[in-house]
């Protein structure tokens, strides 16, 4: 009688969450290569600390999804134009404001700083316009990208702009770039996949208004309402009981 009971239930469940999924429409999720927040395994399955946190949040909505991994500005061209299709880990800002429907805060703020190779002894910056004698590698369209724009850096001057993060730090351990902008645990993680150490490296700068901002998840603006709101309602809830990422 129990097994009976339990497999009603079982089948209850299943043909609840089957109804959910066909209220509402299959949601596109989009990402970039953001060690270790996002990024893809040796196996290439989609994981990360932010990925993790998708998925819980996603599944505890009853939202059927799938998560692709583009270069950053496909993924922002792709949501921009799709209706039903949502990115991550992505850093809400005054521009990118009206471009989205939000669900805040996805990360809590980690600090981004500029790196140089240690052994680089002739390189002296005490401030973002001391940097802007050298060059800085950087994502196309990431909200680094953008804020570097803003504060009077130059595309083929002092920003070196790609559309592969790995291709930076390559670029730095070769001595093609003098600088690259991104987080102590991003640094140390993509050293460490390719055999190398951390203490080749060290940070000069930490870019304090960067650092202050929190990643989020942003929707088309044409996506679904009822959708968006599950979300939104099972990330708040996610964020009430755990710390992170």
């Amino acid at each position: 009688m129990a097994d009976k009971l339990a497999l009603i239930l079982v089948l209850l469940c299943c043909f609840h969450q089957e109804k959910v999924f066909a209220n509402l429409p299959k949601l596109q999720v989009v990402t970039e290569e953001w060690v270790p927040y996002n990024y893809a395994n040796q196996e290439g399955e989609i994981v990360g600390r932010a990925t993790k946190k998708v998925r819980e949040v996603l599944d505890l909505a009853g939202i059927e999804y799938d998560i692709n991994l583009y270069p950053w500005a496909r993924s922002m061209k792709l949501t921009r134009t799709q209706a039903n299709t949502m990115i991550y880990s992505i850093y809400r800002s005054g521009d990118r404001e009206t471009m989205f429907e939000w669900a805040c805060p996805l990360m809590r703020p980690v600090r981004q700083y500029l790196f140089k190779l240690k052994n680089r002894e002739d390189i002296k910056v005490a401030s973002l316009e001391d940097a802007k004698k050298y060059v800085i590698s950087i994502v196309r369209g990431s909200v680094v990208h953008e804020y570097l724009v803003k504060h009077g850096f130059e595309a083929g001057i002092n920003l070196d702009i790609t559309a592969d993060p790995s291709a930076s730090q390559r670029k730095l351990l070769a001595g093609r770039i003098d600088f690259l902008l991104t987080t102590e645990y991003t640094m140390y993680e993509t050293l460490k996949a390719i055999g190398v150490n951390y203490d080749v490296v060290t940070p000069v700068i930490e870019v304090r208004n960067n650092s202050d901002r929190r990643a989020c998840m942003a929707f088309n603006l044409n996506t679904d309402k009822e959708l968006i709101n599950k979300v939104r309602r099972a990330l708040a809830e996610h964020n009430r009981k755990f710390v992170g990422p």
